[in-house]
Formats: structure tokens, C-alpha cells, sequence
């Protein structure tokens, strides 16, 4: 008797989880992040070289971007930024288009590959290799972002260091 009965607590312990299952409503799946969002920055050059020249401090200039990126993966975004850019003393100095990849190598820290093109007041390419940090605060997330530039498309390529300041919003 006893045998029989713990026969019956060892089915009914193992089919719980199959009653249960069938009644109980379905685990919740994960909500995916946003897979769009806006972003703006501000940036300036920290150092400047020129080609053939020797280096320079800051640049007293400010580039302020608008742009908009779309997460491909979880780890990998597409982003394209435009704006202008200003020198103390000089005023607007030209207007650039920046498309980048940004791969992010943990929730802190990203690595970004980008390439701004200027388009006024004439056309160029400049290689815009940088790292950053950023933090997430629901859906808006502030950068700092630091990067290597060299402007090649004309033969003659210089050397920056720059930094810029970003708010991303995802929705």
C-alpha cells in the first residue's frame, strides 16, 4: 500500500508541471529594445596637425550633428548624422554628412566607425574612428565619445583628436 501510494505522489509530482502549463498563462517573453532612435551632439578638436605641420591645441571650434541610427542588431547600429560646424572668430566654416556603424562592446563602452563626409564648402573625406561611453536612462542615453580624424579625400591628410557629446533617444 504504501508502495502504491508513493507511485501516486511521484506521477502526480511529475504531471504538475503539465497541469499547471496547460491553465497558467504563457511566460512573458522579453520586450525588444527600440530599434530606432535620434541623436544630437556637440563636438569639438581637442588637437589639430595639420598636413606636414605640427600639432596645434584646441581648435576653438563646435560641430553641432542631428542625425538618426537604427539598431541592426543588439549590437550593431547604422547611423547618419548632419551638421554644421563653427570656428571662434570665423563663424560657419562648413556642413557635413556622417554616416557611421557603432558596434557596442558592452553597456558602457562602444566602438564607432565613422565617416564624415563634408559637403560646404567643398567636398571631402574624412575617417572618424572613435571609442565612447554611454549610459542608459530608459529610452535616453548620453555619450562621450573620443575620436581619431584624418581628413584623406584630397591627398594631403591631417591628423585630430576630437570629442563630442551625445543624447540618443530611442523610440
Amino acid at each position: 500500500m504504501r508502495a502504491c501510494i508513493l507511485c501516486l505522489c511521484l506521477l502526480a509530482a511529475d504531471a504538475t508541471p503539465c497541469l499547471a502549463g496547460e491553465g497558467a498563462p504563457p511566460a512573458a517573453t522579453p520586450t525588444p529594445a527600440p530599434a530606432n532612435y535620434v541623436a544630437t551632439f556637440l563636438g569639438t578638436t581637442l588637437w589639430y596637425r595639420p598636413h606636414g605641420g605640427s600639432w596645434d591645441g584646441w581648435q576653438k571650434d563646435a560641430t553641432t550633428l542631428l542625425g538618426y541610427g537604427r539598431q541592426l542588431t543588439p549590437k550593431l547600429a547604422l547611423e547618419v548624422d548632419l551638421g554644421p560646424t563653427w570656428v571662434n572668430g570665423s563663424g560657419y566654416t562648413g556642413f557635413a554628412i556622417t554616416p557611421g556603424l557603432v558596434w557596442s562592446i558592452n553597456s558602457s563602452v562602444y566602438a564607432a566607425a565613422r565617416f564624415a563626409i563634408p559637403v560646404d564648402p567643398e567636398t571631402n573625406l574624412v575617417l572618424l574612428p572613435g571609442l565612447g561611453l554611454s549610459h542608459a536612462f530608459g529610452r535616453v542615453m548620453p555619450t562621450l565619445e573620443v575620436n581619431v580624424s584624418s581628413a584623406v579625400g584630397r591627398g594631403k591628410p591631417d591628423l585630430a583628436v576630437t570629442l563630442t557629446a551625445g543624447l540618443l533617444v530611442f523610440f
